[in-house]
């Protein structure tokens, strides 16, 4: 049986706290807040948009609509994988940030 504690937020798992206070480093949850500040103001200054020409794009080519803006440069296949590979890359942040959340609830009682 495992043994709990009680902290001022609850019991936990004696064992799996004594795990996280030798390994675990909290700065990486302020760092993900970074992070998440990053990828909101990313979202808001280029992705949105991005992915709304995108959708005009993609609109105008499979479902025969009319024009929604005025071609450019870069084409609909390449501003998809351009829009997927800023989304794949954080992913992987939100992938580590999702590890570190992990950790901690699985301080919670069995």
């Amino acid at each position: 049986m495992n043994e709990l504690i009680q902290t001022p937020y609850g019991e936990v798992r004696a064992e799996g706290l004594a795990e996280l206070q030798a390994s675990f480093d909290t700065r990486q949850m302020v760092a993900a807040v970074d992070d998440l500040d990053r990828f909101c103001a990313q979202w808001k200054r280029e992705l949105r948009g991005d992915l709304l020409r995108l959708h005009g794009m993609a609109h105008t080519v499979i479902n025969g609509a009319p024009l929604a803006s005025v071609p450019g440069e870069e084409g609909l296949s390449e501003l998809a994988f351009s829009i997927a590979d800023e989304f794949r890359d954080w992913q992987q942040s939100l992938r580590s940030t999702i590890a570190q959340l992990d950790q901690i609830a699985g301080l919670a009682p069995d």
